[in-house]
């Protein structure tokens, strides 16, 4: 080895063993699909051709056993967002029109910090672009515990925005920007046929928001920021624009080719955010993380696994989940070890040169260790779920689920049975035994349900589902005055 060349190596290689503060902040871009299966994205086998995501996949890692810890939207989004097992702080459903009590807000209470809100004391521009369904509380939206939003605040939305309904308007910052076609006389008629969105094509709501998420690092690129981008594609309405419908004729089934076209736009919509980020010079120092809410819906296939979305096969907890880091992490990985959204905000703040706090009381850990080889433990002894009437734990390669209150259990050997076909629970009783005390244990300390849509929780709030004060034109700069 020449000394030149000496010098290369050893200038490469220090980058790997440089304390992270010393290298800079790197910036971190989310890329959350909504209900988008397992078997969905090109990179593991779908039908659908997904470059811009693949390309995430191959760049850096990807994660074979990704978990979310719901297979619904909200609950999965408050985990994400705090690291901690949502039923800690009495998340348990998606926002319904029940509680237990009448003073009762739903939603991330603000003693609980998101992610934004352990990025921004570090120095972190932090802007969230897409669908949000975490509480509706004034104090609690968006608008206030991000420094740019734009985006809605509900289950679903229209793709054209202007469809939706008064209570579900789109937002920048407090300021509500759609107009809806009926105000302004358009027939639905004009607008879509079984989905199919016959004009409007440019304000596609899939595509105005990695616009916008690019006007936002644009603006930011001189300093670390999070951008942090939960699309409401492919979640319905199925509705997609018509010339990409066109492109799948193919497909005969009109919900199929519907979710096919949503996927497409989806696709093309993470690849004008990655282009983004190469064309300002912010790809190697930028980590990428693409993830889906939850399983696939009945248009999706989430083959190899069993179920799908609302179910506690892995079907309905188990997704797509990637990242890659270029300055960080070697491209085409592949780890296998069972990780959970709940890591990303300890990977995140610990990558931002952060340190995570015991009174935090995080469920999710630092990652980085792990894909960087540091460490060669599992990163979780186990992972645990429990909604309405599921329960069921991960034990290394072992997954115990109940369906009906943990009155009978049933055991699979994921590494053996990934589609949960045989049930080991009387071979291996022993082990299930064990495994249901340690979900026992668990449960036992979390936080009973606050809200959703069980009757039983006691008071049902009257105005659940009607616009809210902050959607009436000009509420703000009344305040303001």
């Amino acid at each position: 080895m020449n000394r030149r060349n000496g010098i290369s190596w050893f200038a490469c290689n220090l980058l790997w063993v440089l304390p992270l503060a010393l290298l800079g902040k790197p910036n971190f871009v989310i890329f959350l699909a909504d209900d988008l299966g397992y078997g969905d994205v090109g990179y593991q086998g779908g039908d659908v051709p997904t470059p811009n995501i693949d390309s995430i996949a191959q760049g850096g890692v990807t994660l074979t056993d990704g978990y979310v810890t719901c297979p619904v939207c909200a609950p999965s989004r408050a985990g994400l967002l705090t690291g901690r097992y949502q039923q800690s702080f009495g998340f348990w459903d998606n926002i319904g029109p029940f509680r237990v009590s009448r003073e009762v807000e739903p939603g991330i209470p603000l003693e609980v910090p998101i992610l934004s809100e352990r990025l921004k004391p570090l120095g972190y521009a932090c802007g969230l672009f897409g669908k949000t369904h975490e509480g509706d509380a004034e104090e609690m939206m968006p608008f206030n515990r991000w420094d740019e939003f734009y985006g809605f605040n509900n289950g679903a939305s229209n793709y054209l925005a202007d469809m939706n309904r008064p209570h579900n308007p789109i937002f920048h910052n407090r300021r509500i920007i759609s107009q809806s076609y009926s105000s302004r006389g358009i027939k639905d008629s004009e607008v879509s046929r079984k989905g199919v969105l016959l004009r409007d094509r440019e304000s596609y709501l899939t595509q105005v928001l990695a616009e916008r998420a690019v006007s936002f690092i644009e603006r930011n690129q001189g300093k670390p920021f999070l951008c942090y981008l939960p699309f409401n594609a492919i979640h319905g309405p199925f509705q997609a624009p018509e010339h990409l419908y066109e492109k799948y004729a193919a497909e005969k089934d009109h919900k199929r080719r519907l979710n096919m076209a949503m996927l497409d736009s989806l696709d093309q919509a993470v690849g004008v955010v990655l282009d983004a980020l190469k064309r300002m010079g912010l790809e190697q120092d930028t980590l990428v993380v693409f993830l889906s809410d939850n399983g696939g819906h009945e248009a999706s296939p989430n083959l190899p696994l069993r179920g799908k979305k609302a179910t506690y096969w892995e079907g309905g907890l188990r997704v797509p989940f990637c990242m890659k880091w270029p300055r960080r992490l070697s491209a085409g990985q592949i780890y296998r070890e069972p990780v959970i959204s709940l890591d990303l905000l300890p990977t995140l703040v610990e990558a931002a040169g952060g340190h995570t706090d015991p009174t935090w009381k995080l469920d999710g850990v630092n990652l980085l260790p792990y894909l960087l080889g540091e460490r060669g433990d599992p990163p979780h002894r186990e992972l645990l779920w429990t909604w309405g009437a599921r329960k069921a734990i991960r034990m290394g390669r072992y997954k115990a689920l109940s369906q009906n209150q943990g009155r009978t259990w049933e055991l699979y050997d994921l590494q053996k049975d990934l589609s949960e076909e045989k049930d080991l629970s009387k071979q291996q009783g022993e082990r299930l035994q064990r495994m249901i005390k340690r979900f026992d244990a668990w449960e036992k300390n979390l936080m009973p349900q606050q809200w959703g849509w069980n009757k039983a929780l006691g008071y049902e709030d009257p105005d659940f589902g009607q616009p809210r004060p902050y959607h009436e034109p000009g509420y703000f700069e009344k305040a303001d005055k």
